[in-house]
């Protein structure tokens, strides 16, 4: 269905410009993530990253604003052939923003826990569930605006992965038994949930491409990480 509603949007200009600012919500996420990332490796002092991450996520909302007005005018004038579109980009436009949102939180984790992370079994999976999610933004970006299933699926299949090792390490460290420093084992559960939103926010929009719209957002269950 999400072709169908690409080409309709591709046809106007105005619905057109709404998913090349799509685009660029999440082009402006990657590079939260990014920056988020050099201060949580203490690759750049987080003070000198600050100002930049925050504006940049306010340029996120602005953009999500202009669409959510481009929508509101486009729907006002009687479009209404275009709803189904509109209906699809108000959703995802939402899950960008909020992925702006999550970036900043972790970037406030950088921020405000000073310390070094010492237990490599959390510090690494961590790590190589952030390098997991980095490449799902162009990913995503891709499927919807190319309205590619393939690699819409490919997204859900490693969103849904990063998700479960997510989960996986709140559950251990809700279980009390590693000897861990009470403020490292929160940064490490903040970090977890973190990382979780943006892979399942990323998810969401690849929903869009594989999903009729009352499904947007709904995913069966993660894949079992097991597998």
């Amino acid at each position: 269905m999400l072709k169908e509603i690409i080409e309709a949007l591709r046809g106007t200009d105005a619905l057109a410009g709404m998913i090349g600012q799509l685009g660029e919500m999440l082009d402006a996420g990657k590079w939260m993530f990014q920056q988020a990332s050099t201060a949580l490796l203490r690759q750049a002092d987080w003070s000198a990253v600050a100002d930049d991450l925050y504006a940049r996520d306010r340029q996120i909302n602005r953009i999500e604003q202009k669409v959510r007005e481009g929508i509101v005018t486009r729907l006002s004038l009687g479009h209404r052939a275009d709803l189904s579109a509109c209906l699809v980009l108000m959703s995802v436009v939402k899950d960008a923003e909020r992925i702006g949102d999550y970036c900043k939180n972790i970037f406030e984790v950088a921020r405000f826990y000073q310390r070094e992370f010492s237990d490599p079994g959390y510090s690494q999976t961590l790590e190589d569930i952030r390098r997991a999610v980095l490449p799902l933004f162009d990913e995503a970006k891709t499927a919807f605006v190319e309205a590619k299933k393939k690699t819409a699926r490919k997204v859900l299949d490693v969103a849904g992965r990063a998700c479960v090792r997510c989960d996986d390490i709140i559950r251990q460290l809700l279980a009390g038994k590693d000897k861990i420093a009470p403020d490292e084992a929160v940064a490490y559960v903040l970090l977890a949930r973190f990382y979780k939103r943006v892979a399942a926010h990323l998810a969401n929009i690849a929903t869009s491409v594989v999903s009729p719209v009352p499904m947007i957002d709904y995913r069966d269950k993660w894949p079992s990480n097991e597998t």
